[in-house]
């Protein structure tokens, strides 16, 4: 049996086994304290012991493999301790098995959590709903555009147990913007998905556990009128270049536009042609799946060039993370609110009276009419289509009055314009510099 002092530098110096065989070194000052080499070359600082003298049976406990953070000084020291609770007749191995029994259960344990996390996903749940409504629900498309939509971006694959009632109520805010419908319908797929999951789920996830008690559904209002006056108009325009991008741009196109919130900040570069001045939103992102033509006006085109490229996985126009397209529009709403109300409230003026981002589009619709664009082009302009409208039909649709649209579209820039550089006398600037 060798013996001699353990240094780092004589374990490295044992001789590696022939197959099969095992070498020792054992510390000649500390005593049960040794070196294990196997045919491999692995070198193992260990303790070898009878707990009750010779009567007992040898036992072994390996403190560590030489290297970091097992040094021989480190390994000694280790040693000492444990051949001390041999000494007061506790045993080491015992409390070392018990010590790993104890780290199995708890990574066996993180394991089966993990898995039942990613059981409740929020995406898988949502998938799982779908599948369900298609064989119930003739409405089930609609359930699902709404989910893919509104749902899915806020949510995406967190615990159903790890989403909040504020994170909800953040999402149904950010989805009020396009109009309290919307919001309802949101509402009702998200109450619908917690459901089904303590339904199918109960398990793992029970109804008590479901935020969504904690969540007031939004109130069912009457058809919103709210029309916007230019002195608004010009209010909002102006007040938004205190947002920033990518926001302020955003606004500025939803006024210029008149399309829905997320088809403008959802937008990818490949939709546009700014050669032949078009933006073409595929069915996809669009309310009632169809494709449609936006004819881009000098206005918005100016503001379009100007926008800075961004490589992005997406191709967005708008992107705060390089990733994804820009979310956050509650916290931009009430952003925007703050800039127009303080100088108000500071001049002892009242507040702007209640608006949503999709009264943009209300008030574009209306002053079109106004400046003698029929009502039928102007639901064009804005995709306004009653009925089905698939094949043939809508690729018709999408140049359906095309030059009278391409001129609507002029004409309401040029008026947004006017309306912007009011009064009138003052020399007209850019819209882009009315800050």
């Amino acid at each position: 049996m060798a013996t001699g002092k353990i240094t780092n530098a004589s374990v490295e110096a044992v001789e590696i086994p022939a197959t099969g065989k095992r070498a020792h070194l054992w510390d000649d000052t500390l005593k049960g304290f040794g070196v294990m080499v196997t045919d491999k070359g692995v070198r193992s600082y260990i303790i070898q012991y009878r707990l009750y003298g010779r009567a007992s049976d040898t036992r072994r406990v390996t403190i560590g493999k030489h290297g970091s953070p097992w040094t021989a000084k480190k390994a000694r020291d280790r040693a000492s301790e444990l051949l001390e609770q041999v000494r007061r007749k506790i045993d080491p191995f015992d409390a070392q098995r018990a010590e790993k029994l104890a780290k199995d259960k708890a990574k066996a344990e993180q394991s089966a959590l993990l898995a039942i996390k990613q059981r409740l996903a929020f995406g898988r749940i949502a998938d799982r709903y779908i599948e369900a409504t298609k064989k119930k629900l003739r409405t089930w498309r609609e359930i699902e555009s709404v989910i893919n939509r509104d749902l899915r971006p806020a949510f995406g694959d967190t615990p159903l147990p790890d989403i909040s009632s504020a994170a909800i109520c953040d999402m149904l805010a950010d989805v009020t913007q396009r109009g309290e419908g919307a919001a309802r319908a949101a509402y009702r797929s998200t109450s619908a998905i917690f459901k089904f999951a303590a339904q199918h789920e109960a398990k793992y996830f029970k109804a008590s556990q479901s935020p969504m008690r904690d969540v007031p559904a939004p109130a069912k209002a009457g058809k919103r009128q709210r029309l916007l006056s230019n002195d608004e108009l010009r209010t909002i325009w102006k007040s938004s270049a205190g947002l920033g991008w990518p926001f302020s741009d955003i606004v500025r196109l939803l006024m210029l536009t008149g399309q829905r919130l997320r088809e403008v900040a959802h937008a990818t570069w490949d939709e546009f042609d700014l050669e032949k001045r078009e933006w073409l939103i595929p069915g996809d992102r669009t309310k009632n799946k169809l494709p449609t033509v936006v004819f881009l006006s000098d206005q918005t085109l100016a503001i379009l060039r100007e926008l800075p490229v961004i490589k992005c996985k997406g191709n967005y126009l708008f992107t705060t993370t390089g990733e994804t397209a820009v979310t956050g529009f509650s916290r931009c709403k009430s952003r925007l609110d703050a800039i127009i109300n303080k100088p108000r409230i500071k001049a002892g003026e009242q507040p702007l009276a209640e608006w949503w981002f999709h009264d943009l589009r209300r008030t574009m619709s209306t002053n079109c009419q106004r400046l003698g664009i029929s009502p039928e082009v102007v639901d064009l302009m804005q995709n306004h289509v009653q009925g089905a409208q698939s094949g043939t039909r809508g690729s018709y649709q999408l140049y359906r009055y095309a030059d009278e649209r391409r001129d609507g579209f002029a004409r309401w820039g040029n008026e947004l314009e006017g309306i912007i550089n009011k009064p009138a006398g003052e020399n007209v600037f850019s819209l882009r510099g009315a800050a």
